[in-house]
């Protein structure tokens, strides 16, 4: 079976990243790496600036998105499933991801996630909120200007490291109390991506409690990350026989956020998935 060397899962400060989706392409292409994709959290925002520096260096960017989904949503039992939506490379740069359905949802995820910063911010102590935004500019900034998790995160810690835990506490509720955005099944998730033209891959599958729940996922899924640094190599083996027994598609990444020392895929991602995320629907 052919490989191709690529990392198909990480993220920059568009989401809970650290880098420049320019710095984060340099770096895999200076790896040898020939397929690339940004796959952050919700939102398209770095696919177009990272498709230029893709295209001026000669290797392939895979638009991309990590879609958060749940299982048992709302009970205590409550986890994240997050499904990988991968699209042809013609798309990063022809504004067609913007008319799909995880566009619009990318969007809406912007706008709330603005006003759940500014709503906390506002109910913080004036001395508090001073330390963190004090010439109130942070009000006046909207869509990809307004900062993003990890770029937040920062700030904050940069700042005022009291509110910083406060905030850590806080914003779990963006996910866990917003059913329309969030609410979703594994399985609604996947079928929007093939909706919207995509190839939908079950990220990460390891990390899941529910193992039972998982397999339902991992029965209907197209693709299955079978490596990627949350898995160590005996659990990446056996999803890979996993994948390949029943026909499956899978794929190789890092699942990088810039946090910690960067691990390479080993291996690389099957010539027949490449291909099939290339063609798209």
């Amino acid at each position: 079976m052919t490989h191709v060397a690529t990392d198909l899962h990480g993220h920059t400060r568009f989401s809970d990243g650290r880098a420049e989706p320019e710095d984060y392409v340099h770096f895999r292409a200076g790896l040898g790496m020939e397929v690339i994709a940004v796959a952050d959290h919700d939102t398209f925002a770095a696919v177009p600036r990272a498709a230029e520096a893709a295209r001026q260096l000669g290797v392939t960017l895979v638009p991309a998105m990590e879609v958060t989904s749940f299982v048992h949503f709302g009970t205590p039992r409550a986890e994240q499933v997050h499904v990988l939506a991968y699209f042809p490379p013609e798309r990063a740069l022809d504004g067609s991801l913007g008319q799909t359905r995880l566009g619009a949802r990318a969007v809406e995820v912007c706008h709330r996630w603005r006003e759940l910063v500014l709503g906390w911010l506002t109910a913080l102590p004036e001395e508090q909120r001073w330390y963190v935004d004090p010439d109130r500019q942070l009000a006046t900034l909207r869509g990809t200007e307004f900062p993003a998790l990890q770029d937040f995160l920062n700030l904050l810690l940069a700042r005022n490291r009291l509110v910083y835990e406060d905030f850590v506490r806080h914003h779990v509720e963006f996910w866990e109390a917003d059913r329309a955005l969030f609410g979703w099944s594994p399985e609604e998730a996947i079928e929007t991506i093939r909706a919207d033209g995509g190839l939908d891959v079950v990220a990460h599958p390891a990390r899941i409690r529910d193992k039972a729940r998982m397999d339902r996922v991992l029965d209907v899924a197209a693709g299955v990350e079978v490596y990627t640094s949350r898995h160590k190599a005996p659990i990446a083996a056996e999803f890979r026989a996993r994948a390949e027994r029943r026909g499956q598609h899978w794929t190789a990444s890092s699942d990088d956020h810039g946090h910690v020392t960067y691990v390479r895929p080993p291996d690389g991602t099957p010539q027949r998935t490449i291909d099939r995320i290339c063609a798209g629907v």
